[in-house]
């Protein structure tokens, strides 16, 4: 009876946040595909119908047919009690055939047969509000900000005390004597910029969004290394295990921040009063598994707390040890991995720390 009334009230309490525009819909799925119980006046505008014209029509039929097997995919696991992200996105076609990219927040309830899933819908293209993974973004930026800053500082450093001794020897006309010297102030000059141009390439990619395509894993790991070291490397000791691997489908700046993510979030295991790298290991290994090419990031520091375990992909989590200071958790690891077909899990590491994994799908040639 009390699961008859929530249904019952739901729509009430669905178009009242259709009041504030906000698209919400609910859909449920038992197996036998995926059906449109509730949409509100927002998301069928988003789609270019009105609410009638749309409740006729398939949720997958939205969805852009190359992404349609993923959705039947997640529906799948998700109906079998698979975790679900609390931001997930997808491209999607409108009437009249173009397509946007919308970002769903879910939340669900089972019923004795399947699943309903209430849906907060919004497409990427509307600034106005702040989405949960640009959200996560920002925290992550904000996170590595005075690090990369530290490291953008020692390079222009060398750059200026080089050009210095370069003028100097500039004045004196390059005498025979005087060439080896200022050759060795400018390879090191170059060294710096060099440097400099490889991180703020690296940031960029974080930044930047860019189409879905075919992206060397080993590469965005070796670029998110680069902008986390000067939050890893006072901590522990970073071990770098990357081999050649298949490329994944992707967007990079997503799968970026989703390496990084998991990087800040093992790096969050050790004690920052007493930082040191004689003991403390953080492992990153890229490699090939089976169909799949694996992202781990394994440390040794503090175990985790059963409710870290188990609030670790909570957007935003914080908790006395992993994550403090930081505020970025597992979730937008999470909502992007499974949004390329793949998966993050946390578990405990034999004889202390922690062990995140990312598996993504190889791509087909």
């Amino acid at each position: 009876m009390k699961r008859l009334e929530a249904r019952e009230a739901l729509p009430a309490l669905l178009d009242a946040l259709g009041y504030i525009g906000m698209g919400v819909a609910a859909v449920v799925d038992r197996g036998t595909g995926l059906e449109l119980w509730y949409a509100n006046e927002p998301v069928a505008q988003l789609f270019g119908f009105t609410v009638e014209e749309l409740e006729q029509r398939s949720p997958l039929e939205l969805i852009v047919p190359e992404q349609r097997p993923l959705v039947v995919q997640l529906s799948t696991s998700f109906r079998a009690g698979s975790p679900i992200p609390p931001t997930l996105e997808f491209s999607a076609i409108t009437r009249d055939g173009s397509r946007i990219v919308i970002e769903l927040a879910v939340g669900h309830f089972r019923l004795p047969d399947g699943v309903v899933y209430v849906i907060a819908v919004r497409s990427t293209n509307q600034s106005s509000q702040l989405s949960l993974l640009e959200a996560d973004r920002i925290g992550l930026v904000g996170a590595l900000a005075a690090g990369f800053a530290h490291e953008i500082n020692n390079p222009l450093t060398s750059v200026l005390l080089n050009l210095r001794s370069l003028r100097k020897q500039l004045h004196a006309n390059l005498p025979e004597a005087a060439q080896p010297q200022a050759l060795r102030c400018l390879d090191d000059v170059t060294a710096g910029a060099e440097r400099i141009a490889s991180n703020v390439r690296a940031l960029q990619t974080l930044a930047t969004r860019s189409d879905t395509k075919h992206i060397d894993l080993a590469a965005v790991v070796s670029a998110s290394l680069r902008l986390a070291a000067p939050t890893l490397e006072p901590r522990a000791h970073v071990i770098r295990q990357i081999f050649p691997v298949r490329p994944v489908a992707g967007e990079e700046s997503r799968v970026g921040q989703a390496v990084l993510a998991m990087m800040l979030f093992s790096s969050s295991g050790f004690e920052t009063e007493m930082m040191t790298t004689t003991s403390n290991r953080i492992i990153v290994v890229v490699e090939d598994r089976n169909d799949s090419v694996i992202v781990e990031v394994s440390d040794n520091g503090r175990d985790l707390t059963a409710e870290e375990a188990r609030r670790a992909f909570d957007p935003f989590f914080r908790s006395p040890s992993r994550g403090a200071g930081v505020g970025v958790g597992l979730g937008v690891a999470r909502s992007v991995a499974v949004t390329l077909g793949g998966e993050v899990t946390l578990s405990p590491r034999t004889g202390g720390g922690a062990v995140i994994t990312m598996r993504l799908p190889a791509a087909s040639d």
